[in-house]
């Protein structure tokens, strides 16, 4: 019989973040996750050519491993393909966004920091047009840098600094981490705004991903055996 296994996809590290706030909840499940050695990054790339990335990473796993549910642990394809994804498969699918109540940051400058995808794509992000104190930044290859970096995130600070600053009097209190591979380079984006409050979404996914699993039938999402600790697979290719 297959092992059941849960995909998480990612363009690169960031996702692994993701993925550990997951496992902390759920230590028994087999975890596939994909890190997409070829296609990185995402964040510069057309609708069309993401959806037909995501389609074939899924089609592809899902034709040699059972795949029991999907996590999308980027918020660019979740902004991108969520819902092209959900209707064509019909495994529980999860996403992650940069969405929040604004009521959160407490009247504070708050930066949204993402990749041009999901700043022009996330119909989600509406919310915070009525809020002059949210400013939002988009960056193109950002997520491909912090791979690249190899652990060395201080190298990024110069190109962060240039990029951000405009922003750099604007007071920031607070730091909306809307990729996942910002999780990284808190150290770095603290050095530019000094101390601020940062927000990202890995903890909450993988608690929403817990209570579904939760909701759902033993038979279809439980791990049989508790005893042990799951799985782990790392793919770069398909």
């Amino acid at each position: 019989m297959k092992r059941d296994w849960i995909l998480v996809i990612d363009s690169g590290i960031g996702g692994l973040w993701t993925l550990k706030e997951i496992q902390k909840r759920l230590p028994y499940e087999n975890y596939i996750y994909f890190m997409d050695a070829v296609n990185a990054p995402y964040g510069n790339k057309s609708v069309k050519k993401l959806k037909k990335i995501v389609m074939n990473i899924i089609t592809k796993i899902s034709s040699i491993y059972k795949i029991k549910a999907i996590v999308l642990a980027c918020n660019t394809i979740s902004s991108v393909c969520y819902d092209y994804i959900v209707s064509n498969f019909s495994i529980p699918i999860f996403k992650i966004e940069p969405v929040y109540n604004p009521k959160l940051f407490n009247g504070q400058n708050t930066l949204l920091l993402a990749t041009k995808n999901t700043i022009q794509k996330n119909k989600h992000l509406a919310i915070y047009e009525n809020y002059p104190n949210i400013f939002l930044y988009g960056f193109k290859t950002i997520a491909k840098k912090i791979d690249e970096a190899n652990g060395n995130y201080n190298i990024l600070e110069p190109y962060l600094e240039r990029k951000l600053r405009d922003f750099k009097n604007k007071n920031i209190k607070n730091i909306v981490l809307g990729c996942t591979h910002f999780n990284y380079i808190k150290t770095e984006l603290k050095n530019i705004f000094g101390e601020v409050k940062f927000f990202e979404n890995s903890k909450n996914l993988a608690k929403n991903i817990k209570k579904s699993i939760k909701k759902a039938p033993k038979t279809q999402f439980f791990a049989k055996n508790k005893q042990k600790k799951g799985k782990f697979l790392l793919l770069k290719k398909i």
